[in-house]
């Protein structure tokens, strides 16, 4: 029931007395059998309609959706067969150009690191365990030779080779322990303002009392008024100039050259450098030399070769402290020069390798 303007009524209604303007009441009578049957048969229609539009749409979405996701099962099943010390499966690409398509791309290339960093792990391992073997076959050989004929052996000289390895076994366990703490992601060693002319003089004087002669080592602050100080963990620093020096008395013929200055290319940074006149390294082989157990042709000729980790760790270990480590360009035949880059004295932060 409503009302309807009277504007709206046929012109004769409204000159036969309804006013313009006026509003007129309609009233509709709907008999209610009628609007009850009309309601049933409705009913009936919905019953069955509305039970088959839905199985409809389920079926529909249920079909689409398995279509849809049967890349992501087949991801899914190739994914699960990867192992961790075999993953070199690689996922299937669909050339659907969509989010699953990204996926599988994701995952293969998170596979690949997978595979790069197991196959490292695998090296390392080998590495290490040739390593070791190296000086316990040695040790092992010379204390079973004394053994076995003792009234001929010469004790002082079999300790003495004996004390060597055993050494170069210390040595070697002690880097091997740093590199797995660094590799987890140990926490940094407290951090602490450390003059580095200061730390690489006593070094210097250290290395001089027991070398004995030659190579020398000289020490070389360029720039003595300049403040060199550093904040770093103390013992990483000195391990990173004693890993350096080692490395540069091995090597040197007469001189190791240890300097210690401000570096005027990048102002608030303090350049430390490690030169030694020995025959110097190769460009090719500039970045190889920070790789583990790498040795070059010439050094693994020497009766006191290095375990080829001392430069790994120092890097590692500048790193964290946010600074860098590198081999400077030589000509050939001038030695070899390592430059170590700090900050100069600045609270920064010692990040764990990722």
């Amino acid at each position: 029931m409503g009302t309807v303007p009277a504007s709206y009524l046929p012109g004769e209604t409204q000159g036969r007395g309804v006013a313009a303007g006026a509003r007129v009441r309609v009233y509709v009578l709907i008999i209610p059998d009628d609007a009850e049957r009309a309601v049933g048969e409705l009913d009936r229609e919905l019953v069955v309609a509305v039970p088959l539009a839905t199985a409809l749409v389920a079926g529909v979405a249920w079909l689409a959706t398995r279509r849809a996701l049967r890349p992501v099962e087949a991801i899914r099943a190739r994914t699960a067969s990867v192992t961790a010390t075999d993953p070199r499966e690689r996922v299937e690409v669909p050339d659907t150009a969509d989010e699953v398509a990204e996926l599988a791309l994701t995952i293969n290339a998170t596979l690949q690191r997978l595979e790069e960093a197991a196959t490292v792990q695998r090296r390392f391992v080998a590495d290490a365990a040739h390593e070791l073997r190296s000086p316990l076959a040695t040790l092992l050989a010379g204390l079973e030779v004394a053994t076995a004929y003792p009234d001929r052996a010469d004790w002082p000289a079999v300790v003495s080779a004996a004390g060597r390895q055993t050494r170069r076994l210390s040595g070697l366990t002690e880097e091997l322990l740093l590199l797995a703490r660094l590799d987890a992601g140990a926490p940094p060693a407290p951090a602490a303002r450390v003059d580095l002319a200061a730390l690489a003089g006593r070094l210097s004087e250290e290395y001089a009392e027991h070398a004995g002669g030659s190579p020398t080592v000289d020490l070389l602050v360029a720039a003595p008024d300049a403040a060199t100080t550093v904040f770093a963990a103390p013992g990483d620093l000195e391990r990173i100039l004693r890993n350096l020096l080692d490395n540069a008395l091995r090597h040197a013929v007469d001189r190791v050259l240890l300097t210690v200055a401000r570096d005027s290319a990048a102002p608030g940074s303090v350049l430390c450098t490690v030169r030694d006149d020995g025959l110097g390294v190769a460009e090719a082989d500039s970045e190889r030399i920070f790789e583990r157990f790498t040795r070059l042709d010439e050094s693994r000729t020497r009766t006191d070769g290095g375990t080829g980790l001392g430069l790994v760790i120092a890097r590692d270990l500048a790193a964290r402290h946010g600074g860098l480590l590198m081999l400077a360009v030589q000509p050939k035949g001038s030695g070899a020069c390592f430059v170590l880059r700090l900050p100069a004295g600045e609270l920064m932060s010692i990040r764990p390798r990722p």
